[in-house]
């Protein structure tokens, strides 16, 4: 499938409902790489979030359809203002970093420049104009990445108080959350990060 054809396709298959959008997760005739260049697609947000939601589904559910756009989801991750990518861009996220992912995403997670990844992620917590939703991604995210980097601990703990003033129900309960979490981990390496 071309990326016109995926473009024209997405909002027919929105409209009908969710599942029709996961079908087209099932279909691995839609390659990850075209679904990611599509989350990229400035002239429809709504197309590029249908696309965001797609890829969300292959990468939790089938890692290796997803391996191929893995190097690229990552380098280009900075680039994603859309805040509905953003949100299923943390929950891919989440599924990579997390201390239990399935092991093609730890072997490549392993590879990549985290650094990187530990600035994009805190730079879209701290942005005054980023969702509730991606906030709550954001903290899970760098909590797992704390594992590996103990500077972030404390830094984490600063944003999300931070936030918690004047933050909603849900913030403040996922950072709630998140902050004894922190308080009960203990670094894995260097602690200076």
């Amino acid at each position: 499938m071309d990326q016109q054809t995926l473009i024209d396709r997405l909002p027919i298959v929105a409209k009908i409902k969710v599942p029709a959008l996961i079908s087209l997760g099932e279909d691995d005739t839609i390659s990850a790489t075209l679904l990611h260049d599509v989350c990229f697609y400035e002239k429809n947000d709504s197309i590029a979030f249908y696309a965001a939601y797609v890829l969300e589904h292959i990468a939790s559910r089938y890692p290796e359809r997803f391996m191929p756009v893995f190097d690229t989801f990552i380098s280009r991750l900075p680039e994603q203002k859309n805040a509905s990518c953003q949100r299923h861009f943390t929950k891919i996220l989440m599924v990579i970093a997390h201390p239990k992912a399935p092991e093609l995403y730890q072997e490549a997670y392993s590879q990549i420049e985290r650094e990187l990844l530990v600035e994009t992620v805190f730079g879209w917590l701290i942005a005054p104009r980023t969702t509730v939703a991606v906030q709550a991604n954001c903290m899970d995210i760098l909590l797992y990445m704390s594992r590996e980097f103990g500077w972030i601990r404390e830094e984490l703990k600063h944003q999300i108080e931070f936030l918690m003033r004047d933050g909603s129900a849900a913030l403040q309960s996922r950072g709630k959350n998140v902050l004894e979490k922190l308080n009960r981990l203990k670094p894995e390496v260097d602690p200076e990060g």
